[in-house]
Formats: structure tokens, C-alpha cells, sequence
């Protein structure tokens, strides 16, 4: 016989001991940042604090789905089973995905983690060299960015991606993005981190400006100004 089904029932009974099943890649990343021992003894985030392991292993597991807008990664760890397990039902606000995004320890945390993935999957016999996991090549070169979609890879004629490669320089120098290592293919993906890290920049920026609004002239309107202008040519 069906189970009877009423939306609008006022008592609902609810699994409270969701487990990942065992291959899924949220139990990898979990081991994976587990094993780093961060030795951090600062939290993210205001009024709450959040953890900065936890932190981590949502920024990767949204990475791993293609989701790399900060507001887009709220929305995840609210609305993604494994996602909500990483970080024990803990949602982050969109504005501590920024900072925490643009911080100098995730630049160096999301450089090691990816390449020590990478050797666990393979060591675990779960990749070769290259392999594909929902869509996602994961490169074997820790010197190249991890992941990287297989699909509608761009074909820069030589001008345009001489300019493009220029404007990321920029803000590579502005300490805005990453730095793109040589040689790396220039996909609709990577641009869409490009992006999103600039909108993390604004979201902060804007921030500060409110905050030092009686400030004249006002440093951070400047830099906001260039940063949007940026952003435009992206």
C-alpha cells in the first residue's frame, strides 16, 4: 500500500542520521582536510564562528560540483545533503564565504588540498593520471589547477587571449585572483572563478566603505571603482 503524502501536515518525520554513502566525494574531502591537522587557531565569520576545516571542505565539495559563486555556495550548503554533513547543518552567510574565499590561508589551503586529493584518489586506486568524475578532469600536475571541465573549452583567437591573460595579470598583482600558471587552458569555468572572486572582492569592499563613509577622499571607493571596472572586461 502508498505511503499517504500531505504537505500540509504540521509534524514531519525526519532522518536525523544522514551518512554519505561510502565512494561519494564528500567522504574523500572530508579525509582529505581531516588529514591536513590544520593548525589554525582562528575561526571565520561574525556573529557565529565557523570552523576553518569546515570552512575548506565546503569550498572544495562546491568546486567539485562546479559552484563557485559565494552567494550560489550558501544556497549548496543549505540545500545539498553532503554538503550540510561536511559542516554539520553549520550554514555560513554568503559574506563569510567571501572573506573567508579571498583570504590568504584558503589561497594556500586550496592549493595543497586539490594536489594532496589528487595523490589520495590516485593512491586509493580511484584515478589514473587524468580521470573524469561527473564532468571534471582532475589533472595529475599540482602545478595547474585542479579542476578542470571537460566542457565548451575555449578557443581564444591570439588577441583576445592575449588581453584576457592580461587583465587577470592585473589582478593577480592587485592580489584579487590567484595567480594562472603558465600553460594553463583558459575554460568558461576558470573564468567563472576569475569572476566570482572579484564579486567576493566587491561584496568586502562595499562593506568597508560603508563603514568608513564620512572618510575623504575614501580609498576603498577607488579601489571599488577599479575593481568594477575590471570585472566589466571579464
Amino acid at each position: 500500500m502508498q505511503d499517504y503524502y500531505n504537505m500540509n501536515q504540521t509534524t514531519l518525520s525526519i532522518a536525523l542520521d544522514y551518512q554519505p554513502e561510502e565512494h561519494h566525494s564528500a567522504r574523500y574531502i572530508n579525509q582529505l582536510v581531516e588529514s591536513l591537522k590544520l593548525k589554525y587557531d582562528y575561526q571565520f565569520g561574525r556573529p557565529r564562528e565557523y570552523n576553518l576545516g569546515a570552512m575548506l571542505k565546503l569550498v572544495l565539495l562546491a568546486y567539485s560540483y562546479g559552484i563557485f559563486s559565494s552567494r550560489k555556495i550558501e544556497r549548496f550548503a543549505r540545500e545539498n545533503k553532503p554538503a550540510g554533513w561536511l559542516i554539520a547543518d553549520q550554514i555560513p552567510s554568503y559574506r563569510t564565504i567571501c572573506r573567508f574565499r579571498i583570504s590568504d590561508e584558503l589561497a594556500t589551503l586550496t592549493t595543497d588540498s586539490l594536489s594532496q586529493l589528487t595523490q589520495y584518489l590516485r593512491q586509493n586506486g580511484m584515478i589514473d593520471d587524468v580521470s573524469f568524475i561527473d564532468g571534471t578532469k582532475i589533472l595529475a600536475d599540482a602545478n595547474k589547477y585542479s579542476f578542470v571541465w571537460k566542457k565548451n573549452t575555449i578557443r581564444f583567437d591570439k588577441m583576445n587571449r592575449e588581453k584576457l591573460v592580461d587583465l587577470l595579470g592585473e589582478l593577480h598583482e592587485a592580489k584579487i585572483v590567484g595567480e594562472i600558471p603558465a600553460g594553463s587552458e583558459l575554460t568558461p569555468e576558470l573564468l567563472d572563478i576569475m569572476i566570482s572572486k572579484v564579486e567576493d572582492h566587491l561584496v568586502v569592499l562595499n562593506e568597508t566603505v560603508e563603514a568608513t563613509k564620512q572618510v575623504s577622499p575614501n580609498p576603498a571607493k577607488q579601489q571599488r571603482r577599479t575593481v568594477k571596472s575590471q570585472k566589466r572586461k571579464l
